[in-house]
């Protein structure tokens, strides 16, 4: 039985040493062949794009890597920007570079230990919060890993929303403003332009203005651009993403600007065409049909073309000049068919409309001789046949 008790006893007792062995990671202990201390936090993975030099800022929550003689140990730097060394004391290191931080916390530790054989190195890079705000989709704080550039924080907040203003993006720095374009960045690789946020920068994405801009309308998803004197639609286009979505194999475009009749371009034409503020820029993938008939060759119906006036489409129908006429042409238009008079060279055919070519006059008129002769015809034989019905 006191076997057994004294057995309980010493296991206790190896348990606490251990304990106490394993707490104190987090102190260091100046004798001579002491433990060395890691902390948990600093043995994690450093993941870093570029090299850091000295003169990286120190702040909370970076990792430095000690060695003091024969000793190891890993500080972090509190929230006060503070590090402590047993037995040596404490300096603030917040705010200072890699390089002055060095010195001072090996002036720190000259108090205890030979200078000649200390090192300091950094050993894992802060996390830091920035706040966001404006046309994204997660406004508020988020933790940013280090080294972290701003294409990659956007996409971390859920992207921009689609009436984000791309090309005046804000990151507040202290009290400096940089204006970042977006969309040069994304589109002709402005990497400059990238930049790497810093613990507290602060980001602002401007929302386009509802009274300036240009829509643009794809299937199943529109968005807009601030509008600017002088872009072209293949500009707008881009600005949008546009060359980023998936191709639906867009056939035509339709502009519709304000207080005018909507027109039709070809994807070709984008890239010399100007609108004015407020227009919408619908890009379709239907196959888009106009119809031919009357005094032509083959009636039925042609692909749209944008760049084609009745001229080109009734020249594909093969028209017949022997009984139609060119001057008498009409389309008609709309829900409810309306004859319009246009000019076969100039004005513009739209999607869905009727092209007819009228018979030439005398083609009228011999129709209807040939009428009244049929008619004549039958009313005599008719009288004939009355008459000698009554015999």
């Amino acid at each position: 039985m006191r076997s057994f008790i004294l057995f309980v006893a010493l296991l206790c007792v190896s348990v606490f040493a251990d304990d106490d062995l394993f707490q104190s990671s987090g102190a260091f202990s100046a004798k001579k062949g002491g433990i060395s201390s890691r902390s948990s936090a600093a043995l994690q993975p450093s993941f870093s794009e570029v090299p850091v030099d000295s003169t990286y800022i120190l702040g909370p929550g970076d990792f430095l890597d000690l060695m003091l003689e024969d000793n190891y140990l890993s500080l972090q730097v509190y929230p006060d920007g503070s590090v402590a060394i047993e037995e040596c004391g404490a300096v603030v290191v917040g705010g200072k570079t890699l390089a002055e931080a060095r010195e001072l916390i090996l002036d720190l530790a000259a108090k205890r230990y030979k200078r000649d054989q200390c090192f300091v190195q950094l050993a894992a890079l802060k996390k830091f919060k920035v706040n966001a705000m404006g046309a994204i989709s997660m406004v508020g704080q988020q933790l940013v890993e280090p080294q972290t550039r701003l294409s990659y924080f956007l996409r971390q907040v859920g992207g921009l929303l689609p009436t984000a203003n791309k090309e005046n993006i804000m990151v507040i720095r202290d009290k400096d403003t940089l204006h970042i374009d977006y969309s040069a960045m994304y589109m002709k690789g402005n990497f400059e332009d990238d930049i790497m946020l810093k613990q507290g920068d602060k980001v602002f994405v401007p929302f386009v203005e509802i009274s300036d801009n240009v829509s643009l309308i794809f299937p199943g998803f529109r968005t807009s651009v601030a509008y600017q004197e002088g872009r072209t639609l293949q500009e707008y286009f881009d600005l949008a993403g546009g060359a980023r979505m998936q191709n639906y194999g867009y056939k035509a475009v339709c502009v519709r600007e304000p207080g005018q009749a909507p027109r039709w371009i070809t994807i070709a034409e984008m890239k010399q065409t100007k609108v004015a503020p407020n227009t919408e820029v619908e890009f379709t993938v239907q196959d888009m049909l106009v119809y031919v008939g009357g005094a032509v060759n083959y009636i039925g119906r042609h692909p749209y073309d944008p760049s084609w006036h009745a001229i080109d489409y009734v020249a594909a129908s093969g028209i017949n000049t022997i009984s139609g006429t060119w001057n008498q042409i009409r389309v008609w238009r709309g829900k409810n068919p309306e004859a319009l008079k246009l000019s076969v060279t100039e004005d513009q055919i739209m999607p869905g409309d009727y092209i007819e070519i009228p018979k030439s006059h005398y083609e009228s008129f011999k129709d209807f001789t040939l009428f009244l002769a049929s008619l004549l015809t039958v009313v005599s034989s008719a009288f004939i046949i009355y008459v000698n019905y009554n015999r």
